[in-house]
């Protein structure tokens, strides 16, 4: 029987061709490593038997676009239970319960809290695979034609700023912009609103903002007032309203008073 050590060798050995063919997605071949150094493992090669959970009402959830484990092990398993339910969401993530997709979500929570098992053995859910692909922003003013063509692509650089993306909404940061300047940001005590400072930031070259905003977590409201300079010196009020885009102020002396509606499918939602 081989060492714990060279179960590892042997593991690592078997996994140099996923290396060489899927370099960037290699890691999750790692995964069992650790079972190497399992304590008590047996060296019998037999798969036991499948579980059959007798009395035990089981739930089994999988997603076709599992990149972990694919759907087909669960439905194996579904399959040799006494008492299953399968729960298979078209697209979907590694774990599917708890993300907010509601229909794993009420199915599972109506299952743990008032024990109601599925009306049906097998149900599937809508999901996707991936969100619609967000470019970065441009480097410069050049493809806008206006200043208020430019502020819906200010939004979208904020919300997917990683120190923003992945901020605790509590603890009040400060960071630098692309091109120079400070983004600054914190909550209300309430946590339901998010209050923003802008000096000197560009995000993108040679427009600067110097102001505030917010962003109301409540109705979707998000607002930047600021003066601008650089290739526009303004003074501008850019208000989101769900899908509703209204820009109003002065640039170069002249009015802006513009609304429009955003497409669906190119709307950012801020987290609630």
């Amino acid at each position: 029987m081989d060492t714990p050590d060279e179960k590892a060798e042997n593991y690592l050995d078997a996994a140099d061709p996923f290396e060489a063919s899927i370099p960037r997605l290699a890691s999750i071949v790692y995964g069992d490593l650790p079972c190497a150094y399992w304590p008590n493992a047996s060296s019998d090669p037999a798969r036991p038997d499948y579980l059959a959970a007798g009395g035990v009402p089981t739930l089994v959830l999988g997603a076709t676009a599992d990149p972990a484990t694919p759907v087909s092990h669960g439905i194996n398993v579904y399959q040799n239970l006494a008492d299953g339910y399968l729960i298979t969401t078209e697209g979907g993530p590694h774990v599917t319960f708890g993300y907010g997709n509601e229909c794993p979500d009420a199915l599972v929570t109506d299952f743990l809290l008032n024990d109601i098992v599925p009306a049906q053995r097998e149900t599937a859910c809508e999901g996707v695979v991936a969100d619609e692909y967000v470019p970065v922003s441009p480097r410069t003013t050049k493809p806008f034609q206006i200043p208020s063509d430019l502020l819906s692509s200010v939004e979208t650089e904020i919300y997917y700023l990683p120190e923003f993306f992945y901020w605790d909404v509590a603890t009040p940061t400060s960071v630098g912009c692309t091109y120079g300047g400070v983004f600054d940001f914190r909550t209300n005590n309430a946590g339901t609103r998010y209050i923003f400072g802008f000096d000197h930031c560009e995000y993108i070259a040679n427009f600067s903002m110097t102001g505030k905003g917010s962003y109301n977590t409540e109705n979707d409201r998000f607002v930047l007032e600021f003066k601008t300079t650089g290739r526009w010196t303004c003074n501008l009020k850019y208000v989101r309203l769900g899908e509703t885009i209204k820009v109003t102020g002065k640039c170069g002396g002249e009015s802006i008073n513009e609304a429009t509606m955003t497409q669906t499918n190119k709307i950012i939602r801020f987290r609630i």
